[in-house]
């Protein structure tokens, strides 16, 4: 006789488990990037030095990239409880610096665009880097890497 378990039982995972972080982290991402999108398209244009804004832009694209980067890591963590503090920078932190990266590109307030960049920056890795649970398994893999005797010839 088989006894049938649902996986989220056996795994003590819940399936339904409303994640309100990771809704608010998509919801503010959006509204980040339309309200950005649309200050950008009614700013004026203003005179600047075409290789300079060529610039500017290439750099937009890159902190674009890296603000992707940080809502994929801020929504994979939030699928499991984190700190309150660190909940808030998970959900606040990826959406500034993803409206921050259109400004920029469209060179719109450069100076605060880049502040709100490196901001959301800064404080998504100072949160990262101090959450024990944002890679759960990594000391333990440390440990069983040191235990393990070497393959050396």
């Amino acid at each position: 006789m088989r006894a049938d378990i649902p996986l989220d039982a056996a795994t003590g995972r819940g399936a339904s488990l409303p994640r309100p972080g990771r809704t608010a982290l998509v919801l503010l991402t959006v509204a980040a990037l339309a309200i950005a999108g649309a200050a950008a398209a009614r700013a004026p244009v203003t005179r600047l030095d075409p290789d300079l804004v060529r610039v500017i832009r290439f750099m937009a694209v890159i902190k674009g990239g890296l603000a992707l980067a940080a809502v994929a890591a801020c929504f994979w963590r939030l699928a499991r409880p984190a700190g309150p503090w660190r909940t808030a920078i998970y959900v606040v932190g990826p959406p500034a610096m993803a409206g921050a990266s259109i400004a920029l590109g469209a060179v719109l307030s450069p100076a605060l665009a880049a502040a709100a960049l490196h901001l959301g920056l800064l404080a998504v890795v100072a949160a990262a880097l101090t959450d024990r649970d944002f890679i759960p398994d990594l000391p333990q893999r440390r440990w069983a890497r040191a235990k393990a005797p070497s393959k050396r010839r």
